[in-house]
Protein backbone atom coordinates (compact mmCIF):
# COMPACT_ATOMS: atom_id res chain seq x y z
CA UNK A 1 0.00 0.00 0.00
CA UNK A 2 2.77 2.40 0.95
CA UNK A 3 4.80 1.51 -2.15
CA UNK A 4 1.88 2.06 -4.48
CA UNK A 5 1.12 5.40 -2.86
CA UNK A 6 4.72 6.57 -3.29
CA UNK A 7 4.71 5.64 -6.99
CA UNK A 8 1.54 7.66 -7.53
CA UNK A 9 3.00 10.56 -5.55
CA UNK A 10 6.12 10.67 -7.72
CA UNK A 11 4.01 10.77 -10.88
CA UNK A 12 1.69 13.56 -9.75
CA UNK A 13 3.73 15.85 -7.53
CA UNK A 14 4.35 18.37 -10.27
CA UNK A 15 0.82 18.43 -11.74
CA UNK A 16 -1.77 17.01 -9.39
CA UNK A 17 -0.25 16.84 -5.95
CA UNK A 18 -2.73 19.19 -4.40
CA UNK A 19 -5.68 17.21 -5.74
CA UNK A 20 -4.10 14.00 -4.47
CA UNK A 21 -3.63 15.56 -1.05
CA UNK A 22 -7.34 16.28 -0.76
CA UNK A 23 -8.13 12.76 -1.96
CA UNK A 24 -5.85 11.28 0.68
CA UNK A 25 -7.55 13.35 3.37
CA UNK A 26 -11.00 12.27 2.18
CA UNK A 27 -9.95 8.60 2.39
CA UNK A 28 -8.36 9.19 5.82
CA UNK A 29 -4.99 7.94 4.54
CA UNK A 30 -2.75 9.43 7.23
CA UNK A 31 0.44 7.95 5.77
CA UNK A 32 -0.18 9.47 2.35
CA UNK A 33 -1.06 12.82 3.88
CA UNK A 34 2.17 12.84 5.89
CA UNK A 35 4.26 11.88 2.87
CA UNK A 36 2.66 14.57 0.70
CA UNK A 37 3.11 17.29 3.32
CA UNK A 38 6.76 16.40 3.83
CA UNK A 39 7.46 17.02 0.14
CA UNK A 40 8.35 20.68 -0.29
CA UNK A 41 6.87 20.74 -3.78
CA UNK A 42 3.27 20.79 -2.49
CA UNK A 43 1.96 23.98 -0.89
CA UNK A 44 0.36 22.99 2.45
CA UNK A 45 -1.77 26.12 2.30
CA UNK A 46 -3.43 25.09 -0.94
CA UNK A 47 -7.17 25.76 -1.00
CA UNK A 48 -10.15 23.97 -2.45
CA UNK A 49 -12.98 25.31 -4.57
CA UNK A 50 -14.72 26.87 -1.55
CA UNK A 51 -11.58 28.49 -0.17
CA UNK A 52 -10.98 25.73 2.40
CA UNK A 53 -7.57 24.55 3.54
CA UNK A 54 -6.58 20.93 3.99
CA UNK A 55 -7.31 21.28 7.72
CA UNK A 56 -10.87 22.44 7.00
CA UNK A 57 -11.24 19.48 4.66
CA UNK A 58 -9.99 17.00 7.24
CA UNK A 59 -12.24 18.37 9.98
CA UNK A 60 -15.20 18.34 7.61
CA UNK A 61 -14.65 14.63 6.97
CA UNK A 62 -14.22 13.94 10.69
CA UNK A 63 -10.73 12.48 10.28
CA UNK A 64 -9.18 12.96 13.72
CA UNK A 65 -5.96 11.11 12.91
CA UNK A 66 -5.54 13.08 9.70
CA UNK A 67 -6.07 16.31 11.62
CA UNK A 68 -3.27 15.27 13.98
CA UNK A 69 -0.95 14.61 11.05
CA UNK A 70 -1.72 17.99 9.46
CA UNK A 71 -1.16 19.84 12.74
CA UNK A 72 2.12 17.99 13.31
CA UNK A 73 3.35 18.97 9.87
CA UNK A 74 1.81 22.44 9.48
CA UNK A 75 1.06 23.84 12.94
CA UNK A 76 0.53 27.38 11.67
CA UNK A 77 -2.46 26.36 9.55
CA UNK A 78 -4.68 25.94 12.59
CA UNK A 79 -6.26 29.42 12.48
CA UNK A 80 -6.36 29.83 8.71
CA UNK A 81 -9.87 30.97 7.69
CA UNK A 82 -11.83 30.04 4.59
CA UNK A 83 -11.78 32.80 1.98
CA UNK A 84 -14.87 32.28 -0.19
CA UNK A 85 -17.74 34.71 0.41
CA UNK A 86 -20.08 31.87 1.32
CA UNK A 87 -17.85 30.60 4.15
CA UNK A 88 -15.50 33.51 4.73
CA UNK A 89 -13.76 33.58 8.09
CA UNK A 90 -14.64 30.05 9.21
CA UNK A 91 -11.72 28.27 10.82
CA UNK A 92 -11.37 24.57 11.41
CA UNK A 93 -12.60 25.15 14.96
CA UNK A 94 -15.86 26.62 13.67
CA UNK A 95 -16.46 23.57 11.49
CA UNK A 96 -15.62 21.13 14.28
CA UNK A 97 -18.07 22.90 16.59
CA UNK A 98 -20.81 22.84 13.96
CA UNK A 99 -20.23 19.11 13.51
CA UNK A 100 -20.25 18.82 17.33
CA UNK A 101 -17.14 16.66 17.17
CA UNK A 102 -15.83 17.03 20.72
CA UNK A 103 -12.63 15.04 20.09
CA UNK A 104 -11.51 17.23 17.18
CA UNK A 105 -12.52 20.37 19.08
CA UNK A 106 -10.29 19.29 21.97
CA UNK A 107 -7.48 18.48 19.58
CA UNK A 108 -7.67 21.89 17.92
CA UNK A 109 -7.82 23.72 21.23
CA UNK A 110 -4.87 21.77 22.60
CA UNK A 111 -2.89 22.83 19.55
CA UNK A 112 -3.60 26.51 20.15
CA UNK A 113 -6.76 27.27 18.17
CA UNK A 114 -7.77 30.89 18.79
CA UNK A 115 -11.13 31.22 20.58
CA UNK A 116 -11.06 34.99 21.03
CA UNK A 117 -10.32 36.43 17.59
CA UNK A 118 -11.55 33.84 15.08
CA UNK A 119 -14.62 35.32 13.39
CA UNK A 120 -16.80 33.77 10.70
CA UNK A 121 -18.18 36.64 8.61
CA UNK A 122 -19.54 34.46 5.80
CA UNK A 123 -22.79 35.32 4.06
CA UNK A 124 -24.46 32.03 4.97
CA UNK A 125 -24.54 32.74 8.72
CA UNK A 126 -24.65 36.54 8.88
CA UNK A 127 -28.12 38.11 8.45
CA UNK A 128 -28.68 39.11 4.84
CA UNK A 129 -30.28 37.99 1.60
CA UNK A 130 -28.55 34.59 1.53
CA UNK A 131 -28.39 33.92 5.27
CA UNK A 132 -29.32 30.32 6.07
CA UNK A 133 -28.96 30.63 9.83
CA UNK A 134 -27.40 33.01 12.33
CA UNK A 135 -24.88 31.52 14.74
CA UNK A 136 -22.85 34.65 15.40
CA UNK A 137 -19.20 34.85 14.42
CA UNK A 138 -17.16 33.50 17.33
CA UNK A 139 -16.60 29.83 18.20
CA UNK A 140 -18.44 30.29 21.50
CA UNK A 141 -21.54 31.54 19.68
CA UNK A 142 -21.38 28.51 17.36
CA UNK A 143 -21.19 26.16 20.33
CA UNK A 144 -24.02 27.87 22.19
CA UNK A 145 -26.34 27.97 19.17
CA UNK A 146 -25.83 24.27 18.48
CA UNK A 147 -26.79 23.56 22.09
CA UNK A 148 -23.62 21.59 22.89
CA UNK A 149 -22.99 21.96 26.63
CA UNK A 150 -19.66 20.14 26.73
CA UNK A 151 -18.04 22.25 24.02
CA UNK A 152 -19.46 25.43 25.56
CA UNK A 153 -18.06 24.54 28.99
CA UNK A 154 -14.72 23.63 27.43
CA UNK A 155 -14.45 26.96 25.60
CA UNK A 156 -15.39 29.11 28.60
CA UNK A 157 -13.93 27.29 31.60
CA UNK A 158 -10.68 25.89 30.23
CA UNK A 159 -9.83 28.21 27.35
CA UNK A 160 -11.42 31.48 28.50
CA UNK A 161 -13.65 32.26 25.53
CA UNK A 162 -15.02 35.78 26.22
CA UNK A 163 -18.80 36.07 26.62
CA UNK A 164 -18.57 39.81 25.99
CA UNK A 165 -16.99 39.52 22.52
CA UNK A 166 -19.12 41.35 19.95
CA UNK A 167 -19.40 40.46 16.27
CA UNK A 168 -19.77 42.84 13.32
CA UNK A 169 -23.40 43.48 14.30
CA UNK A 170 -22.43 44.19 17.89
CA UNK A 171 -24.06 40.97 19.09
CA UNK A 172 -22.58 38.90 21.89
CA UNK A 173 -23.26 35.21 22.38
CA UNK A 174 -26.28 36.20 24.50
CA UNK A 175 -27.75 38.30 21.69
CA UNK A 176 -27.19 35.41 19.31
CA UNK A 177 -29.10 33.01 21.56
CA UNK A 178 -32.07 35.37 21.65
CA UNK A 179 -32.34 35.08 17.85
CA UNK A 180 -32.47 31.27 17.77
CA UNK A 181 -35.61 29.41 16.75
CA UNK A 182 -35.28 26.73 19.43
CA UNK A 183 -36.46 28.78 22.41
CA UNK A 184 -36.06 26.06 25.06
CA UNK A 185 -32.48 25.32 24.00
CA UNK A 186 -31.64 29.04 23.84
CA UNK A 187 -32.92 29.66 27.37
CA UNK A 188 -31.00 26.66 28.71
CA UNK A 189 -27.72 27.69 27.06
CA UNK A 190 -28.22 31.31 28.17
CA UNK A 191 -28.49 30.12 31.76
CA UNK A 192 -25.52 27.78 31.40
CA UNK A 193 -23.20 30.45 29.99
CA UNK A 194 -23.97 32.98 32.72
CA UNK A 195 -23.45 30.32 35.39
CA UNK A 196 -19.99 29.54 33.99
CA UNK A 197 -18.63 33.10 34.20
CA UNK A 198 -18.07 35.40 37.20
CA UNK A 199 -20.99 37.59 38.31
CA UNK A 200 -19.25 40.75 37.12
CA UNK A 201 -18.80 39.36 33.60
CA UNK A 202 -22.37 38.06 33.43
CA UNK A 203 -23.81 41.44 34.43
CA UNK A 204 -21.60 43.18 31.88
CA UNK A 205 -22.67 40.77 29.13
CA UNK A 206 -26.37 41.21 29.90
CA UNK A 207 -26.11 45.00 29.66
CA UNK A 208 -24.00 45.20 26.49
CA UNK A 209 -25.82 46.80 23.56
CA UNK A 210 -25.44 45.78 19.93
CA UNK A 211 -25.16 48.18 17.00
CA UNK A 212 -28.91 48.83 17.13
CA UNK A 213 -28.78 49.76 20.80
CA UNK A 214 -30.39 46.53 22.03
CA UNK A 215 -29.38 44.52 25.07
CA UNK A 216 -30.41 40.83 24.96
CA UNK A 217 -33.62 41.76 26.81
CA UNK A 218 -34.44 44.59 24.40
CA UNK A 219 -33.58 42.39 21.43
CA UNK A 220 -36.02 39.74 22.66
CA UNK A 221 -38.69 42.43 22.90
CA UNK A 222 -37.87 43.80 19.45
CA UNK A 223 -38.14 40.31 17.92
CA UNK A 224 -41.38 39.56 19.75
CA UNK A 225 -39.74 36.54 21.37
CA UNK A 226 -42.16 36.15 24.27
CA UNK A 227 -40.57 32.96 25.64
CA UNK A 228 -37.08 34.45 25.81
CA UNK A 229 -38.34 37.80 27.10
CA UNK A 230 -40.30 36.14 29.91
CA UNK A 231 -37.29 34.02 30.78
CA UNK A 232 -34.94 37.02 30.90
CA UNK A 233 -37.17 39.13 33.15
CA UNK A 234 -37.67 36.15 35.47
CA UNK A 235 -33.89 35.81 35.74
CA UNK A 236 -33.71 39.39 36.99
CA UNK A 237 -36.59 39.30 39.46
CA UNK A 238 -36.19 38.86 43.20
CA UNK A 239 -38.91 37.02 45.14
CA UNK A 240 -39.22 38.30 48.71
CA UNK A 241 -42.00 36.05 49.99
CA UNK A 242 -44.59 33.58 48.75
CA UNK A 243 -47.89 32.55 50.34
CA UNK A 244 -49.78 29.97 48.33
CA UNK A 245 -50.42 31.38 44.88
CA UNK A 246 -49.52 34.93 45.93
CA UNK A 247 -45.94 36.15 45.73
CA UNK A 248 -44.17 39.46 46.29
CA UNK A 249 -41.50 40.11 43.66
CA UNK A 250 -39.26 42.96 42.57
CA UNK A 251 -38.28 43.35 38.91
CA UNK A 252 -35.40 45.33 37.48
CA UNK A 253 -37.07 47.91 35.23
CA UNK A 254 -33.85 49.58 34.08
CA UNK A 255 -34.26 48.43 30.48
CA UNK A 256 -38.06 48.11 30.54
CA UNK A 257 -39.34 51.51 31.67
CA UNK A 258 -38.67 54.78 29.87
CA UNK A 259 -37.27 56.34 33.03
CA UNK A 260 -33.57 55.72 32.41
CA UNK A 261 -33.21 54.90 28.71
CA UNK A 262 -34.50 56.38 25.49
CA UNK A 263 -34.84 52.98 23.79
CA UNK A 264 -36.62 51.03 26.50
CA UNK A 265 -38.77 47.94 26.12
CA UNK A 266 -41.87 50.14 26.32
CA UNK A 267 -40.56 52.27 23.44
CA UNK A 268 -39.90 49.14 21.42
CA UNK A 269 -43.37 47.73 22.06
CA UNK A 270 -45.21 50.93 21.21
CA UNK A 271 -43.21 51.69 18.07
CA UNK A 272 -42.98 48.19 16.58
CA UNK A 273 -45.08 47.14 13.58
CA UNK A 274 -44.78 43.41 14.42
CA UNK A 275 -47.99 41.81 15.75
CA UNK A 276 -46.03 39.43 18.00
CA UNK A 277 -44.33 42.35 19.77
CA UNK A 278 -47.69 43.74 20.86
CA UNK A 279 -48.34 40.55 22.80
CA UNK A 280 -45.66 41.61 25.28
CA UNK A 281 -48.16 43.99 26.89
CA UNK A 282 -49.66 40.93 28.61
CA UNK A 283 -46.32 39.72 29.99
CA UNK A 284 -45.26 40.41 33.57
CA UNK A 285 -43.91 42.94 34.56
CA UNK A 286 -44.88 45.01 31.49
CA UNK A 287 -48.55 44.36 32.22
CA UNK A 288 -48.34 45.64 35.79
CA UNK A 289 -46.05 48.54 34.85
CA UNK A 290 -48.45 49.86 32.21
CA UNK A 291 -51.40 49.47 34.55
CA UNK A 292 -49.67 51.38 37.34
CA UNK A 293 -48.50 54.18 35.05
CA UNK A 294 -51.95 54.58 33.48
CA UNK A 295 -53.78 54.57 36.81
CA UNK A 296 -51.35 56.81 38.66
CA UNK A 297 -50.89 59.62 36.16
CA UNK A 298 -51.57 58.52 32.58
CA UNK A 299 -55.36 58.71 32.68
CA UNK A 300 -55.34 62.04 34.51
CA UNK A 301 -52.86 63.56 32.08
CA UNK A 302 -54.91 62.26 29.19
CA UNK A 303 -58.11 63.89 30.51
CA UNK A 304 -56.33 67.20 31.07
CA UNK A 305 -54.90 67.13 27.55
CA UNK A 306 -58.28 66.18 26.05
CA UNK A 307 -60.21 68.93 27.84
CA UNK A 308 -57.50 71.46 27.02
CA UNK A 309 -57.65 70.53 23.35
CA UNK A 310 -61.45 70.77 23.20
CA UNK A 311 -61.32 74.19 24.88
CA UNK A 312 -58.58 75.24 22.45
CA UNK A 313 -60.67 74.19 19.45
CA UNK A 314 -63.71 76.04 20.81
CA UNK A 315 -61.61 79.20 21.08
CA UNK A 316 -60.22 78.72 17.57
CA UNK A 317 -63.69 78.10 16.14
CA UNK A 318 -65.10 81.17 17.88
CA UNK A 319 -62.41 83.55 16.62
CA UNK A 320 -62.82 82.10 13.13
CA UNK A 321 -66.59 82.58 13.11
CA UNK A 322 -66.15 86.20 14.16
CA UNK A 323 -63.18 86.99 11.93
CA UNK A 324 -63.00 90.63 10.74
CA UNK A 325 -65.26 91.12 7.73
CA UNK A 326 -67.05 94.16 6.33
CA UNK A 327 -69.79 94.63 3.72
CA UNK A 328 -68.76 95.30 0.15
CA UNK A 329 -69.34 98.88 -1.01
CA UNK A 330 -72.11 99.26 -3.60
CA UNK A 331 -70.92 98.38 -7.08
CA UNK A 332 -68.01 96.14 -5.98
CA UNK A 333 -67.80 92.40 -6.26
CA UNK A 334 -70.40 90.11 -7.79
CA UNK A 335 -73.84 88.93 -6.86
CA UNK A 336 -72.44 86.09 -4.73
CA UNK A 337 -69.86 87.82 -2.49
CA UNK A 338 -71.33 90.40 -0.10
CA UNK A 339 -68.52 90.60 2.50
CA UNK A 340 -64.78 91.10 2.25
CA UNK A 341 -61.76 90.88 4.54
CA UNK A 342 -60.85 93.93 6.62
CA UNK A 343 -57.28 95.12 6.43
CA UNK A 344 -54.96 94.66 9.39
CA UNK A 345 -55.56 98.14 10.82
CA UNK A 346 -59.35 97.87 10.70
CA UNK A 347 -59.33 94.41 12.26
CA UNK A 348 -58.41 95.54 15.78
CA UNK A 349 -60.29 98.64 16.87
CA UNK A 350 -63.19 97.73 19.17
CA UNK A 351 -63.31 95.84 22.46
CA UNK A 352 -64.71 92.80 20.64
CA UNK A 353 -61.77 92.94 18.25
CA UNK A 354 -59.24 92.82 21.09
CA UNK A 355 -61.14 89.96 22.73
CA UNK A 356 -60.89 88.12 19.42
CA UNK A 357 -57.19 89.03 19.28
CA UNK A 358 -56.66 87.25 22.61
CA UNK A 359 -58.26 84.13 21.16
CA UNK A 360 -56.13 84.41 18.02
CA UNK A 361 -52.96 84.65 20.12
CA UNK A 362 -54.02 81.53 22.02
CA UNK A 363 -54.63 79.79 18.70
CA UNK A 364 -51.18 80.68 17.36
CA UNK A 365 -49.39 79.68 20.56
CA UNK A 366 -51.33 76.42 20.56
CA UNK A 367 -50.17 75.71 17.01
CA UNK A 368 -46.57 76.47 18.04
CA UNK A 369 -46.90 74.12 21.02
CA UNK A 370 -48.27 71.32 18.83
CA UNK A 371 -45.50 71.74 16.27
CA UNK A 372 -42.74 71.89 18.89
CA UNK A 373 -44.16 68.74 20.51
CA UNK A 374 -44.28 66.75 17.28
CA UNK A 375 -40.96 67.73 15.66
CA UNK A 376 -38.77 65.85 18.21
CA UNK A 377 -40.85 62.71 17.60
CA UNK A 378 -40.41 63.04 13.84
CA UNK A 379 -36.64 63.38 14.28
CA UNK A 380 -36.45 60.49 16.76
CA UNK A 381 -38.67 57.99 14.92
CA UNK A 382 -38.23 59.09 11.32
CA UNK A 383 -41.13 60.02 9.03
CA UNK A 384 -42.12 56.42 8.20
CA UNK A 385 -42.24 55.15 11.77
CA UNK A 386 -43.74 58.43 12.95
CA UNK A 387 -46.77 58.06 10.69
CA UNK A 388 -47.20 54.35 11.46
CA UNK A 389 -46.69 54.63 15.23
CA UNK A 390 -50.05 53.92 16.86
CA UNK A 391 -48.79 54.90 20.33
CA UNK A 392 -48.14 58.50 19.25
CA UNK A 393 -51.33 58.81 17.23
CA UNK A 394 -50.05 57.65 13.86
CA UNK A 395 -51.55 59.71 11.03
CA UNK A 396 -53.44 61.87 13.54
CA UNK A 397 -50.13 63.37 14.63
CA UNK A 398 -49.28 64.14 11.01
CA UNK A 399 -52.63 65.89 10.65
CA UNK A 400 -51.82 68.06 13.65
CA UNK A 401 -48.56 69.11 12.03
CA UNK A 402 -50.57 70.10 8.96
CA UNK A 403 -53.02 71.95 11.21
CA UNK A 404 -50.22 73.99 12.77
CA UNK A 405 -48.82 74.93 9.38
CA UNK A 406 -52.27 76.04 8.21
CA UNK A 407 -52.64 78.27 11.27
CA UNK A 408 -49.28 79.90 10.52
CA UNK A 409 -50.31 80.41 6.90
CA UNK A 410 -53.59 82.01 7.94
CA UNK A 411 -51.76 84.34 10.35
CA UNK A 412 -49.37 85.42 7.59
CA UNK A 413 -52.25 86.09 5.20
CA UNK A 414 -54.05 88.09 7.91
CA UNK A 415 -50.96 90.20 8.49
CA UNK A 416 -50.64 90.83 4.74
CA UNK A 417 -54.31 91.71 4.44
CA UNK A 418 -54.86 88.95 1.88
CA UNK A 419 -58.42 87.76 1.37
CA UNK A 420 -57.39 84.12 0.92
CA UNK A 421 -57.12 83.41 4.65
CA UNK A 422 -60.53 81.69 4.56
CA UNK A 423 -59.04 78.67 2.78
CA UNK A 424 -56.38 77.69 5.39
CA UNK A 425 -58.81 78.55 8.20
CA UNK A 426 -61.47 76.25 6.75
CA UNK A 427 -59.01 73.40 6.30
CA UNK A 428 -57.63 73.94 9.81
CA UNK A 429 -61.15 73.75 11.28
CA UNK A 430 -61.81 70.46 9.50
CA UNK A 431 -58.49 68.93 10.54
CA UNK A 432 -58.64 70.26 14.08
CA UNK A 433 -62.09 68.90 14.85
CA UNK A 434 -61.54 65.60 13.03
CA UNK A 435 -58.42 65.11 15.11
CA UNK A 436 -60.67 64.93 18.17
CA UNK A 437 -61.16 61.28 17.17
CA UNK A 438 -57.62 60.82 18.47
CA UNK A 439 -58.90 61.22 22.03
CA UNK A 440 -61.24 58.27 21.66
CA UNK A 441 -58.16 56.14 22.38
CA UNK A 442 -58.50 56.89 26.08
CA UNK A 443 -61.80 55.03 26.32
CA UNK A 444 -61.98 51.29 25.85
CA UNK A 445 -65.27 51.28 23.92
CA UNK A 446 -64.27 54.07 21.54
CA UNK A 447 -60.55 53.40 21.18
CA UNK A 448 -60.98 50.43 18.84
CA UNK A 449 -63.11 52.52 16.46
CA UNK A 450 -60.39 55.16 16.38
CA UNK A 451 -57.93 52.49 15.28
CA UNK A 452 -60.30 51.14 12.63
CA UNK A 453 -60.91 54.59 11.16
CA UNK A 454 -57.17 55.22 11.09
CA UNK A 455 -56.40 51.90 9.39
CA UNK A 456 -59.19 52.20 6.81
CA UNK A 457 -58.45 55.80 5.83
CA UNK A 458 -54.69 55.53 5.62
CA UNK A 459 -54.45 52.05 4.09
CA UNK A 460 -57.55 50.99 2.14
CA UNK A 461 -58.87 54.40 1.10
CA UNK A 462 -55.46 55.78 0.23
CA UNK A 463 -54.62 52.89 -2.12
CA UNK A 464 -58.12 52.88 -3.58
CA UNK A 465 -58.06 56.62 -4.29
CA UNK A 466 -54.77 56.29 -6.15
CA UNK A 467 -56.31 53.68 -8.45
CA UNK A 468 -59.61 55.50 -8.92
CA UNK A 469 -57.90 58.84 -9.60
CA UNK A 470 -56.06 57.38 -12.60
CA UNK A 471 -59.22 55.81 -13.99
CA UNK A 472 -61.33 58.95 -13.52
CA UNK A 473 -58.73 61.08 -15.28
CA UNK A 474 -58.81 58.71 -18.24
CA UNK A 475 -62.58 58.53 -18.57
CA UNK A 476 -63.03 62.27 -17.91
CA UNK A 477 -60.61 63.04 -20.72
CA UNK A 478 -62.52 60.68 -23.01
CA UNK A 479 -65.87 62.27 -22.15
CA UNK A 480 -64.46 65.76 -22.68
CA UNK A 481 -63.04 64.83 -26.10
CA UNK A 482 -66.35 63.29 -27.18
CA UNK A 483 -68.32 66.36 -26.09
CA UNK A 484 -66.03 68.63 -28.10
CA UNK A 485 -67.66 67.48 -31.37
CA UNK A 486 -71.10 68.58 -30.20
CA UNK A 487 -72.54 72.05 -30.84
CA UNK A 488 -72.31 74.48 -27.92
CA UNK A 489 -76.03 74.23 -27.10
CA UNK A 490 -75.76 70.43 -26.75
CA UNK A 491 -72.43 70.43 -24.86
CA UNK A 492 -72.93 70.52 -21.07
CA UNK A 493 -69.20 71.19 -20.52
CA UNK A 494 -68.10 73.72 -23.13
CA UNK A 495 -64.34 74.25 -22.75
CA UNK A 496 -64.45 73.21 -19.08
CA UNK A 497 -62.51 70.04 -18.27
CA UNK A 498 -62.90 70.61 -14.52
CA UNK A 499 -66.68 70.28 -14.78
CA UNK A 500 -66.26 67.05 -16.73
CA UNK A 501 -63.96 65.74 -14.00
CA UNK A 502 -66.40 66.78 -11.29
CA UNK A 503 -69.30 65.09 -13.10
CA UNK A 504 -67.27 61.88 -13.40
CA UNK A 505 -66.79 61.87 -9.63
CA UNK A 506 -70.52 62.44 -9.14
CA UNK A 507 -71.29 59.54 -11.48
CA UNK A 508 -68.91 57.31 -9.55
CA UNK A 509 -70.87 58.04 -6.37
CA UNK A 510 -74.20 57.56 -8.15
CA UNK A 511 -75.22 61.19 -7.62
CA UNK A 512 -75.83 62.08 -11.27
CA UNK A 513 -76.00 60.66 -14.79
CA UNK A 514 -74.01 61.51 -17.88
CA UNK A 515 -75.87 64.00 -20.04
CA UNK A 516 -75.97 62.28 -23.45
CA UNK A 517 -77.75 64.08 -26.30
CA UNK A 518 -80.75 62.05 -27.42
CA UNK A 519 -80.21 62.62 -31.13
CA UNK A 520 -76.52 61.78 -31.28
CA UNK A 521 -75.43 59.24 -33.83
CA UNK A 522 -72.12 58.63 -32.08
CA UNK A 523 -72.50 55.25 -30.20
CA UNK A 524 -69.20 55.69 -28.32
CA UNK A 525 -71.05 57.90 -25.82
CA UNK A 526 -73.14 54.93 -24.68
CA UNK A 527 -70.24 52.48 -24.76
CA UNK A 528 -67.92 54.69 -22.70
CA UNK A 529 -70.66 55.51 -20.21
CA UNK A 530 -71.60 51.83 -19.77
CA UNK A 531 -68.00 50.73 -19.31
CA UNK A 532 -67.36 53.55 -16.82
CA UNK A 533 -70.40 52.71 -14.68
CA UNK A 534 -69.66 48.98 -14.66
CA UNK A 535 -65.95 49.36 -13.96
CA UNK A 536 -65.97 52.24 -11.49
CA UNK A 537 -69.40 52.36 -9.93
CA UNK A 538 -70.01 48.62 -9.76
CA UNK A 539 -66.56 47.03 -9.52
CA UNK A 540 -64.32 49.52 -7.72
CA UNK A 541 -66.86 50.69 -5.16
CA UNK A 542 -67.68 47.12 -4.18
CA UNK A 543 -63.98 46.33 -4.06
CA UNK A 544 -63.54 49.21 -1.60
CA UNK A 545 -66.36 47.85 0.56
CA UNK A 546 -64.72 44.41 0.57
CA UNK A 547 -61.34 45.91 1.49
CA UNK A 548 -62.83 47.88 4.37
CA UNK A 549 -64.70 44.83 5.63
CA UNK A 550 -61.50 42.79 5.58
CA UNK A 551 -59.64 45.54 7.46
CA UNK A 552 -62.46 45.78 10.00
CA UNK A 553 -62.32 42.08 10.86
CA UNK A 554 -58.53 42.06 10.89
CA UNK A 555 -58.38 45.00 13.29
CA UNK A 556 -61.23 43.56 15.35
CA UNK A 557 -59.05 40.52 16.13
CA UNK A 558 -56.29 42.79 17.49
CA UNK A 559 -58.32 45.65 18.93
CA UNK A 560 -57.56 44.79 22.56
CA UNK A 561 -53.80 44.70 21.98
CA UNK A 562 -53.86 47.82 19.81
CA UNK A 563 -55.87 49.72 22.40
CA UNK A 564 -53.44 48.73 25.15
CA UNK A 565 -50.54 49.89 23.01
CA UNK A 566 -52.20 53.27 22.45
CA UNK A 567 -53.13 54.13 25.99
CA UNK A 568 -50.91 51.79 28.04
CA UNK A 569 -54.20 50.86 29.64
CA UNK A 570 -54.94 48.72 32.68
CA UNK A 571 -54.70 44.99 32.24
CA UNK A 572 -56.42 42.01 33.77
CA UNK A 573 -55.81 41.83 37.56
CA UNK A 574 -52.98 39.55 38.58
CA UNK A 575 -52.24 37.66 41.75
CA UNK A 576 -48.54 38.51 41.53
CA UNK A 577 -47.82 41.70 43.41
CA UNK A 578 -44.82 43.48 41.92
CA UNK A 579 -42.92 46.40 43.36
CA UNK A 580 -42.36 48.35 40.15
CA UNK A 581 -39.57 50.64 41.34
CA UNK A 582 -36.19 50.04 39.69
CA UNK A 583 -33.49 48.58 41.91
CA UNK A 584 -29.76 48.54 41.51
CA UNK A 585 -28.30 45.11 40.93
Amino acid sequence: MIGETRIIMDQTLQTGGSCLLFQAIASNDCTAVRELLQREVIDPYVRGSLGETILHYAVLHGCKETVKVILDCVQSIIDEPMVSDMYKGETALHIAILKQDLDIVRLLLENGADVSNSRATCTCIVPGNVCLCYFGEYPLSFAACTGNEEITKLLIVKYGAPVTAQDSLGNTVLHTLVLQQNKAMACHMYDLILDLVPLKDSQCAEHLENNDGFTPLKLAANEGNIEMFSYLVKRQKKVYWTIGTISYSIYDLTNIDTWMTQKSVLDIITSSQKPQVRKLVDVTPVKELLSQKWKSFGYKSFLVWMLSYVAYMVIFTTVTLFRPLKPLPPGEGDNITVMKQKDIFESYESTEDFARLAGEIITIFGAIFILVSEIPLIIKLGPKKYIGNASTGGPFSLLMVGYSLLIFLAAILRALGHEGEAIPLSLALIIGWCNSIYFARGFKMLGQFSIMIQKIIFSDLLCWFCLVFIIIIGFSSAFYVMYQILPPEANPFPNDFSMTLYSSIEMMMGLTDLQIPQDTSFPLFYIAYSVYMIFVYLLLLNMLIAMMENTYWRVAQERQELWKIQVCGPQTPTYTMANLKPFSS
